[in-house]
């Protein structure tokens, strides 16, 4: 899908440095924003779209950004966000769907059960924290600017969510 960038007044020399900016954040932040939607996706072009989407975003906002923070934290909470409405968004469209007839046998479902009781017993910033520290890959700092708190917040959540998961 490609990006369509709306028409924006702005001088010459502006409108070349938020460029500059834009590629170069396009360059550090790629990976680790894909990394995230995929963690949290599971899918590939679903991942790519979010990512995109995120950065598409960023594009739309260029003039209000201060460049000269760093845009991986702004672009992890928007690809989060992303990705819980596209959860939200399927889950109303499942929950309008015929129960289909599932092809794993009883010990596979079982233990499918166990890892979604499991999962849902953790709360969104365990999930998440869990999410951008463990498959993204971030330290506690990051992942704590991106989401909002503070890393201490974010060990925590992390300690949490990896016990819950251990006890299930």
């Amino acid at each position: 899908m490609p990006i369509v960038v709306p028409a924006v007044p702005a001088t010459a020399a502006s409108m070349e440095s938020h460029k500059r900016a834009f590629e170069n954040a396009y360059t550090e932040c790629w990976m680790p924003v894909f990394r995230l939607a995929l963690a949290w996706t599971n899918d590939w072009p679903a991942a790519e779209e979010i990512a995109q989407e995120s950065f598409s975003r960023l594009w739309v906002r260029r003039s209000s950004v201060d460049w000269s923070e760093p845009m991986l934290p702004w672009l992890l909470t928007t690809a989060r966000h992303l990705a819980t409405d596209r959860f939200r968004r399927l889950r109303r469209l499942l929950g309008q769907l015929p129960a289909v007839e599932t092809t794993l046998d009883l010990d596979q479902h079982a233990r499918w059960l166990d890892i979604r009781a499991a999962f849902s017993r953790l709360s969104p910033l365990e999930r998440a924290a869990l999410a951008l520290t463990a498959v993204s890959g971030l330290d506690s700092e990051e992942a704590a600017t991106s989401l909002g708190t503070t890393s201490a917040a974010v060990r925590s959540a992390v300690f949490r969510a990896r016990r819950k998961l251990e006890d299930a």
